[in-house]
């Protein structure tokens, strides 16, 4: 009877080691014990990091000038695209020459795939640009201010009086009745890539509304006014193929004088 329960007790004790054993052979090759396999992981993961570092319209804060550049040439800026917005819808771009971001002038409106715009300054003073990147979705971001600096040799040729006479040959006209604005323009015969339509209810550019765009040089649009008891102020922006933008505006809708 001895000899069995000894017996009894290695074959318990055996059963036992055996499935201790088993149980260490399932953890360890359930872990990916190949070490290429894990240094390839590695390397996708700093891959995917590195990616998004390095793409600028998915970082909250960013030095402009990573993005793009500004140098001048006399009465000539040349702005440089340094960041690749390609899978954007477009690149819109903006100055004035305060470097506060408001009242600005918007010089061009390019594809998403542009890298350089060059932008006829209107004097010899110092200029700030910004950059609206608009994206597919809707959204957009605006990277800038980035400086210009003024130009101390006199080297480029400025004339008000030319300036005048260009937005002279944009002609174009708004008048309203109780119900409706009557808005008609004459521009000069040449290839536009958008002439647009804008409105507000107030002379500031701040939340205006496309409210017509066409390729028509000659033309005539009514716009039935959401609020007939307010007033409305329309501009006119005209985009050339190269992506210049001629703006015109504010003008009020005026009623017809008796």
């Amino acid at each position: 009877m001895a000899k069995i329960h000894l017996y009894a007790c290695y074959m318990k004790k055996l059963i036992i080691a055996s499935l201790i054993m088993i149980l260490i052979l399932g953890v360890a090759c359930s872990k990916n014990t190949n070490p290429e396999t894990v240094k390839e992981s590695k390397s996708a993961k700093t891959k995917q990091v590195n990616g998004k570092q390095a793409d600028v319209v998915n970082q909250n804060r960013i030095n402009p000038k990573g993005v793009f550049s500004v140098s001048r040439d006399g009465n000539v800026a040349t702005i440089n695209i340094l960041a690749d917005f390609s899978s954007n819808k477009n690149i819109l771009i903006k100055r004035n020459a305060t470097g506060f971001h408001k009242d600005m002038a918007l010089v061009a409106d390019l594809d998403s795939g542009a890298h350089r715009f060059e932008d006829t300054l209107p004097n010899a003073g110092a200029f700030y640009y910004w950059l609206r990147v608009e994206e597919r979705s809707g959204a957009h971001k605006n990277y800038g201010p980035v400086r210009v600096g003024p130009d101390a040799d006199n080297k480029g040729i400025y004339s008000s009086a030319g300036e005048q006479n260009e937005g002279e040959q944009y002609h174009w006209q708004a008048g309203r009745s109780y119900t409706t604005a009557n808005i008609t323009w004459d521009f000069p015969v040449t290839s536009y890539s958008k002439i647009a339509i804008k409105r507000n209810t107030s002379a500031k550019m701040l939340k205006r509304k496309e409210v017509y765009a066409t390729l028509e040089p000659t033309g005539n649009f009514v716009d039935t006014l959401p609020d007939p008891e307010a007033d409305y102020w329309y501009w006119i922006e005209a985009t050339l193929e190269n992506g210049k933008m001629i703006t015109q505006g504010p003008i009020k809708a005026e009623f017809p004088m008796n």
